[in-house]
């Protein structure tokens, strides 16, 4: 029986991983989800997905950006009337990647065989459960085209999100690897130069100058290992960093980073706003639209509130306490969320809070930005003043013995 690959979320919000065996992808997620799990991927086990570029089994590369322009021109095509297959057809034939080409090909040939479109995504196992059951929606309202459209729409914002929250991390990212070589270029090559002038006086060193020529020393000492290790440690990060328990790990540690954890916070706030309005614009209940949205996001508090929302709402609850309990989202989102709730517009509602909270994401990155390249180069100049100043009192104190 064929193995796959699975990415999962309890209801806890903990990510886990691992293999098991079925016939098909869709019964593995049936499977899943009996076992109190919420799938994020299912692919065969010789497929390999990771974040923002999955390998497929053309082996090739398929990236978010090529699905995402997929499904913009599959919906314009259906809008112009074309069929599925038809379309899939020209699509089969564009300037995608060969790999994608391949797959494209796939699911046209299964549509041909009478399968259905939502089947086909799912045996191709690069798309999302999210992806898949919003084609679910789209295929038993007749409204695919306008289905896919959403999906398209959702995606563009969420790259568009993602794109400038890679642009904020970025630039000081940067600066520290530029403060760390300037830093490290002192410690080498200036230090032991004063070092030689210093040791050789007789002179009393001073405390904070012999810390500059300790660690000095030992990064010559070991320069060799740190030039292997350093590589090898990015490497490692790569290479793990796809993993979804290391995933959460590393964003719940990067939320509490000054600035940054505001600006990782605001956008999984963003996007849960924005997958959440797509599926329950796309006519599916709200209790199911929360199932999917909740193993989009990497914030583990954030998926928590969900799994909560969800229970409350198939008890009866109001699902809006564990919301508010969470302290991640904004109040205004569970203001908003209440009346559209009650008022039978939650889709009108979802989509103007997502609106005023895309605003303020754009906002705070302006001011992020705007602050963190100074706040880099302040804590680099801290760092390089110390270093002269320690360095001068020692030669003072060796002047002082002169005379």
């Amino acid at each position: 029986m064929p193995k796959f690959r699975y990415s999962a979320v309890r209801d806890t919000g903990e990510r886990v991983a691992g293999t098991i065996e079925g016939p098909d992808r869709s019964t593995v997620i049936g499977r899943l989800g009996d076992q109190g799990l919420h799938p994020i991927d299912v692919a065969a086990a010789e497929q390999e997905i990771t974040a923002g570029r999955i390998l497929s089994f053309g082996g090739g590369v398929v990236s978010g950006a090529e699905i995402t322009i997929f499904t913009r021109e599959l919906a314009w095509l259906l809008h112009a009337g074309m069929t599925l297959n038809h379309a899939l057809d020209i699509l089969s034939k564009e300037t995608f990647s060969p790999a994608f080409s391949n797959i494209i090909g796939t699911m046209r040939t299964e549509i041909r065989k009478g399968r259905s479109f939502k089947d086909a995504l799912s045996e191709a196992g690069i798309f999302s459960q999210y992806f898949v059951s919003m084609v679910e929606v789209g295929e038993a309202s007749g409204t695919l085209g306008a289905v896919l459209d959403r999906i398209a729409t959702s995606r563009d914002r969420e790259q568009k999100i993602r794109g400038r929250l890679t642009s904020a991390l970025l630039y000081p990212a940067v600066l520290v690897v530029l403060a760390i070589g300037a830093v490290i270029f002192i410690m080498v090559s200036v230090v032991p130069s004063i070092k030689d002038m210093i040791e050789g006086s007789g002179a009393p060193i001073p405390e904070n100058a012999q810390l500059v020529i300790n660690v000095s020393d030992w990064l010559i000492a070991n320069g060799k290992t740190l030039a292997i290790a350093a590589p090898a440690v990015a490497l490692l990060f790569a290479l793990v960093g796809s993993q979804p328990g290391f995933r959460g790990t590393m964003v719940s540690f990067a939320t509490h980073i000054p600035l940054i954890g505001q600006l990782i916070k605001k956008s999984a706030v963003v996007q849960f706003c924005r997958i959440l309005g797509t599926l329950v614009a796309a006519g599916m209940n709200l209790p199911d639209s929360l199932r999917l949205t909740k193993p989009s996001t990497t914030n583990r508090k954030i998926a928590q509130a969900i799994g909560e929302m969800e229970t409350a709402l198939r008890q009866g609850e109001d699902f809006i306490a564990p919301l508010e309990r969470s302290k991640v989202f904004p109040s205004l989102l569970a203001r908003m969320l209440k009346v559209g709730n009650e008022t039978g517009n939650l889709t009108a509602s979802l989509n103007q809070v997502t609106d005023i909270l895309e605003e303020e994401l754009e906002r705070a990155f302006d001011r992020s930005l705007t602050l963190l390249g100074p706040i880099i180069i302040l804590v680099l100049s801290i760092f390089v003043a110390f270093i002269i100043v320690s360095l001068m009192s020692a030669i003072i104190s060796v002047n002082d013995l002169a005379f």
